[in-house]
């Protein structure tokens, strides 16, 4: 979790604040990936067995640039995709990300993004992840 954003990391902070306000207890289960790791995720389901967990292949995800977080709840000391889902939306939304819980494509609820006021276009271009990427 170290190569998270700073910026990102605090609004994060903020984020977990405001849900433990709500008596709602998440847990972190993935922030920063490698483009090794976002193009591992990205083969199963097409290439790997298993259920598709993402529509990114590595250089287009925000999580290889530290500004996505992934999280689930906990509920009595247990890890669980079982929560309240919308109020942790609304809250991520207040506390300026983008929820996945919105996207009509792809719903992804435990998914949280800061953007930066950025696109995918220019942070690959910053970043060197247009060349890197594989499919480019």
């Amino acid at each position: 979790m170290n190569r998270l954003d700073p910026g990102f990391r605090k609004r994060l902070d903020l984020f977990e604040a405001r849900l433990r306000e709500k008596g709602i207890r998440v847990k972190m289960v993935s922030g920063y990936r490698s483009l090794a790791e976002q193009d591992r995720l990205y083969a199963i389901g097409r290439t790997k067995p298993g259920r598709i967990v993402t529509k990114a292949r590595a250089g287009y995800s925000w999580h290889n640039y530290g500004l996505a977080a992934d999280y689930a709840f906990v509920v009595k000391g247990r890890v669980t995709w079982q929560g309240p889902w919308q109020t942790f939306g609304e809250i991520a939304r207040s506390c300026g990300f983008e929820w996945g819980g919105d996207w009509k494509r792809f719903t992804d609820r435990p998914h949280v993004q800061w953007r930066k006021g950025k696109s995918l276009a220019h942070m690959r271009r910053t970043f060197g992840t247009a060349k890197n990427a594989k499919g480019n």
